[in-house]
């Protein structure tokens, strides 16, 4: 039941703020389970959510130039990621990227809250989209800078949550392509076939309990949970 519980949680979680989903699959079951096998089977599994996702916010709006910029500067880090993956000491870099999450996240609520009003314009999109694409390769975690640039340059959640979305498609099967190209396509069979039902129940528990959030609400609930995920980054 440890695949199924952990997926689940992690796609309600996803379901509810948009992004996060993998930190907590990644994080939970590589104490169970080879690391790099959770990596590469999470990014199969999360397929399935994020199809889901782009379906459940289907009336969202779509920045089609913003997505470029989130998605091009994605694809080379998302390769780099997945070639390192191979070779460097992941525990010392859970650790650094787990801080700058933190503090992303904290400046994402100060701009949130009027306390600071230097914010990510549409240009930041391909650092944003580098350094997702560079953290999802490394540690599965790449949610967290497209997040806060999305949170700064749309105007709805759902609008949010399909973009957030569409990135995160062409990130996993970027992902998975590169894997494969650098004979790093560790499948584990057990944690894929628990996830085919856990994915569908979690996004759909995320979805409906986050109907009950305003606009301005669920912005300071994406700051929070981008400190959050920081945080948990560096302990799980």
């Amino acid at each position: 039941m440890i695949p199924f519980l952990t997926v689940f949680l992690a796609w309600a979680f996803q379901a509810f703020t948009g992004f996060g989903a993998g930190i907590f699959i990644v994080g939970v079951l590589s104490l169970w389970y080879d690391p790099k096998e959770v990596v590469v089977s999470s990014a199969l599994v999360n397929v399935v959510g994020t199809a889901l996702m782009l379906f459940q916010n289907r009336r969202g709006k779509v920045d089609f130039k913003v997505l470029f910029y989130l998605i091009i500067p994605s694809i080379p880090a998302i390769y780099a990621g997945a070639h390192l993956l191979k070779s460097i000491d992941r525990d010392i870099l859970r650790l650094m990227i787990g801080a700058f999450v933190v503090l992303l996240g904290v400046y994402d609520m100060l701009v949130q809250r009027g306390l600071l009003r230097i914010k990510l314009n549409k240009k930041s999109g391909p650092l944003a989209g580098f350094l997702g694409g560079l953290f999802a390769g490394l540690v599965g975690l790449g949610g967290p800078p497209p997040a806060v640039y999305l949170n700064q340059n749309t105007q709805d959640k759902d609008s949010f949550k399909l973009m957030l979305n569409l990135y995160f498609t062409s990130n996993i099967l970027f992902r998975l392509a590169f894997y494969y190209l650098e004979g790093v396509l560790f499948i584990n069979r057990e944690i894929v076939l628990n996830s085919l039902l856990a994915v569908p129940l979690g996004v759909f528990v995320g979805g409906f309990l986050v109907k009950s959030f305003s606009g301005r609400e669920f912005r300071y609930v994406v700051s929070f949970s981008v400190i959050f995920l920081g945080f948990a980054l560096m302990v799980l």
